[in-house]
C-alpha cells in the first residue's frame, strides 16, 4: 500500500510544479508589477523574517495553532478530542480517530492567516474599514511568513505526523495542498486582482499541458529506443 502511495506521489510532482508556476507568476506580479499599492504585504513578510532572526521563534504560539489545526480538522472529520496539550516547544492532541487530513493539517493549513482573513471579511460586512486594508495586508503577510518559516523548521525535526502515511508521500501532499491553500488566500486577500476561477482554470490548463509534454517526451524516447533495436 505504501508503495502505491509513493507511486501516486511521484506522479503528482509534475502537477505540483505546474500549479506552483502559476502561483509564483501571480506573486511575481505583486512583487514587481503592482507598483506600490501592495507594498505593505511584502513589508509584513520581511518584518516577520527579521523578527525571527533577530529575536526568537514564537514556538508556543505556533504549537498552539499546530495542535488546534489537528483538533479542528479532527472535529470536522467526526472525531472527539480526548486530550489537548500545548508546551513551549511541543504539544499533543489525542483524538478518537485519525486520517491523512487530520495528521497533516498543521502543515498546509495556516490557521492564523485564515482567522485574520475571516475576521477582516466579517468586519467589512458591518464597518467601513477599507482605509485599514494596508494594515490587513501587513498582518496577513506577517502570519503567512510565520506559518511558512516555522512549518519548515518543524518539518526538518522529523515530525512523527509524517511517518503515519510515509514521509515522501506526506511531503508531496503537503506541497500540493499548500499551493491550493495559498492560491485561495491570494484570491481572498487580493480580490480585485485575482479571480479564483480564472486562476484555477490556468492551473488546470498548465497541469494538463505539463502531463501532455511529459507523455510526448516519453513517447518520443520510446520510439527512438525502438528504432535502435
Amino acid at each position: 500500500m505504501r508503495f502505491l502511495k509513493n507511486i501516486f506521489a511521484l506522479l503528482l510532482i509534475p502537477a505540483i510544479g505546474a500549479a506552483g508556476c502559476v502561483l509564483v507568476k501571480y506573486l511575481l506580479y505583486f512583487a514587481g508589477f503592482a507598483k506600490n499599492q501592495y507594498i505593505s504585504f511584502w513589508v509584513g513578510i520581511v518584518c516577520y523574517i527579521v523578527f525571527q532572526i533577530a529575536f526568537y521563534k514564537p514556538m508556543r504560539i505556533y504549537v498552539f495553532g499546530h495542535e488546534l489545526s489537528h483538533a479542528i480538522v479532527g472535529i470536522l472529520s467526526g472525531a472527539k478530542i480526548k486530550k489537548f496539550k500545548v508546551g513551549k516547544e511541543f504539544g499533543s492532541v489525542v483524538l478518537t480517530k485519525n486520517n491523512i487530513c487530520i495528521a497533516l493539517a498543521p502543515y498546509f493549513f495556516p490557521i492564523y492567516t485564515f482567522a485574520i482573513i475571516i475576521i477582516y471579511i466579517f468586519l467589512v460586512w458591518f464597518i467601513d474599514i477599507k482605509n485599514f486594508y494596508d494594515y490587513f495586508l501587513f498582518i496577513v503577510a506577517f502570519s503567512i511568513a510565520f506559518h511558512v518559516a516555522l512549518t519548515i523548521y518543524v518539518l526538518v525535526t522529523k515530525q512523527p505526523d509524517l511517518k503515519i502515511y510515509g514521509v515522501f508521500f506526506s511531503f508531496v501532499i503537503i506541497f500540493a495542498v499548500n499551493i491550493l491553500m495559498f492560491t485561495i488566500i491570494t484570491a481572498l486577500v487580493f480580490p480585485n486582482e485575482v479571480n479564483l476561477k480564472k486562476v484555477s482554470l490556468q492551473i488546470f490548463v498548465n497541469i494538463i499541458n505539463t502531463y501532455k509534454s511529459i507523455c510526448s517526451g516519453v513517447l518520443e524516447v520510446w520510439l527512438e529506443f525502438q528504432k535502435m533495436k
